[in-house]
């Protein structure tokens, strides 16, 4: 994939596995910043590409590392989920699939409020979906999301993990 600095973005789709065998996703809140543009979301660790990094998978896993502590060269690259436009800014977000064994410990940057282990079910759960309403220019938009506890998931990273929910739904049909 072609790396274009500033106007790319990698997060790290991170799997672990639950005290009970269950599957689940690392989530985190963002921190509260007037010059982050995603000040507060809910979303995937990860960041803007830098000119060091040699891929996506690369910026994910320094990102996560950065965020919050994991060491993603310890688990499995499962690879690619494609890319993503985020609505709000012109940034393409190309998200690294990565499994872990177990849950590791999480240790949290100054960019991040908040993290939590959501369990894959929790999210083909019909009942844990919502909508977000954004006003912008006068206008009310609405757009899909999750609410898994205090967690409310909506924009790119809904986008991604809905697009990662039907992956495995194919998978099991």
């Amino acid at each position: 994939m072609n790396l274009v600095p500033f106007s790319t973005a990698a997060v790290a789709v991170v799997i672990g596995q639950g005290e009970r065998g269950d599957e689940e996703l690392l989530l985190i809140r963002r921190s509260e910043s007037i010059a982050d543009p995603w000040s507060g979301h809910v979303a995937l660790p990860g960041g803007r590409v830098e000119p060091g990094d040699g891929s996506f998978r690369e910026t994910a896993a320094r990102e996560t590392r950065e965020e919050v502590g994991i060491d993603l060269t310890k688990g499995r690259f499962l690879g690619y989920m494609g890319e993503f436009h985020a609505r709000t800014r012109e940034v393409k977000v190309v998200p690294s699939v990565f499994k872990l064994e177990g849950s590791p410990g999480v240790i949290l940057n100054r960019e991040v409020a908040s993290y939590k282990w959501v369990p894959l079910h929790a999210l083909t759960n019909p009942g844990n979906r919502s909508s977000h309403f954004v006003t912008w220019r006068g206008v009310e938009h609405e757009f899909p999301a999750y609410e898994v506890g205090d967690y409310h998931i909506w924009g790119v990273t809904e986008r991604i993990l809905s697009t990662l929910v039907e992956g495995l739904r194919d998978e099991t049909d």
